[in-house]
């Protein structure tokens, strides 16, 4: 009698040859723990609401908004105030350093209402569709769901919900990459993932490094995806960007004014800055030039790779990540960005676990910083916020180390490949294919 293995053997219990249905949930399964996420992520956008709550009734007043961990420059600008300039580290921040469709979100608003609390509930209403939005997207890209909790149950979104837009410019990302792929259900459409590209830059311009990513890897996509050709994604990114520049003229004025007050909260230059070595206006070019060579670097190095087949959500992380690490500002609004291709690129726990924690210790310290500056007695000191600063930095190394190790492992859903049985004479070791996307060990 031949020799078997016993995985050979045990292949009726398997799922057949090469174990082809090895753990492969079925639909209602699926469906099931799709609500179950649902009903995590609408458990922690409640939570976020309710951190708002008490500076909805109190009009958003300071230093005590920045004690309940619910200021941010949307409040901020439509109320005309900034940053204390006793804050070490901190940009000015106001109505001249919002983006262009956030400023002209305030003056509009500003026809319509005197009264903060109601601007902010409209900005809390447009981020909780946001947020739905961008979990139903997570949900159609990624196959195997249990890494999910950590984007549905992330502290960003406690301390996001109400700062920024960048909720909906997040969610306008993943879904032009969703559009983009082509993940089932969903048909490729390159046209609208450019047009919501082209939205979600006006918010913040870390939409242009999902652009880059979806870019690079749409000719030579990972195993199960289908190649796709980007250059109607850049003509839509282009057309849209020309008519919302012919629309709102001051983007390109508020690009220079960033450029000039661009060390904030959260980055290696607001350390210095906080250490009293050098001034912001010193470090600022100093670091934007850094981040810009580190986009480039990984580019280059994808571009390098790009035949062996690339992850668009891995990209997008390590592009995401690399501008980050040296940007001059890194604040919560920001990490945001990171968090739904952090969950799809990398997937050990303790990663996801340790950037949860530095997110939730950065956060509350920022606020608490802020309150030093109005009331020394109240707030943390520079030299904590600069500690807890550092720490989250070191966290996202860790998240780029992973997402680049992780290159040519993880993968987004895809059409799966038609298993077929052992030829005979092949080797008794099978290959398990497992549905789905990821390394199956």
């Amino acid at each position: 009698m031949p020799h078997q293995s016993s995985t050979r053997i045990a292949e009726p219990l398997l799922g057949g040859p090469g174990g082809i249905h090895l753990a492969s949930a079925g639909a209602r399964f699926r469906r099931g723990q799709a609500y179950i996420f649902a009903g995590i992520l609408g458990f922690t956008t409640f939570l976020a609401l309710a951190l708002q709550g008490p500076c909805l009734s109190s009009g958003y007043e300071q230093p005590s908004a920045s004690a309940r961990m619910c200021s941010g420059p949307l409040s901020m600008a439509f109320l005309g105030e900034f940053n204390p300039e006793d804050t070490l580290g901190r940009s000015h921040g106001g109505m001249p350093g919002l983006s262009a469709l956030e400023a002209r979100f305030v003056q509009l608003s500003k026809l319509m209402t005197d009264d903060v609390s109601v601007f902010m509930a409209i900005a809390l209403i447009i981020n909780v569709i946001a947020f739905a939005a961008l979990g139903v997207a997570l949900l159609v890209l990624a196959r195997q769901r249990a890494w999910l909790v950590a984007a549905f149950a992330s502290p960003v979104i406690l301390f996001t919900l109400g700062s920024t837009l960048d909720p909906a410019a997040v969610a306008l990302s993943v879904w032009a990459m969703v559009v983009f792929v082509g993940s089932s259900p969903m048909r490729s459409r390159p046209w609208l993932s450019g047009v919501l590209l082209g939205l979600a830059a006006f918010i913040n311009p870390l939409a242009l490094l999902v652009l880059l990513a979806l870019t690079l890897t749409g000719p030579s996509p990972a195993g199960r995806l289908r190649p796709r050709d980007p250059r109607m994604m850049l003509a839509t990114v282009t057309i849209t960007s020309a008519l919302l520049l012919v629309i709102d003229g001051t983007a390109i004025d508020r690009v220079l004014h960033w450029m000039g007050d661009a060390v904030d909260g959260g980055s290696f230059a607001s350390i210095l800055v906080m250490a009293r070595l050098g001034s912001a206006e010193t470090w600022a070019p100093v670091w934007i030039i850094a981040s810009a060579g580190v986009i480039a670097a990984v580019a280059l190095s994808l571009f390098m790779v790009r035949r062996t087949g690339l992850d668009p959500a891995v990209a997008a992380c390590l592009l995401i990540g690399g501008c980050l690490l040296l940007a001059p500002g890194m604040m919560p609004w920001d990490s945001l960005w990171i968090l739904p291709f952090l969950v799809l690129a990398v997937r050990r726990w303790w990663v996801l676990i340790i950037w949860a924690v530095a997110e939730t210790a950065f956060a509350i310290a920022i606020h608490l910083g802020d309150v030093a500056a109005i009331e020394p007695d109240k707030g943390l000191e520079p030299t904590f916020v600069a500690l807890l600063t550092l720490l989250r930095l070191l966290a996202l190394v860790a998240v780029v180390i992973c997402a680049g190790e992780n290159l040519y492992r993880r993968r987004i859903r895809g059409r799966l490949r038609i298993a077929e049985p052992p030829r005979r004479g092949e080797s008794d070791h099978p290959v398990i294919r497992v549905q789905g996307h990821g390394n199956p060990t």
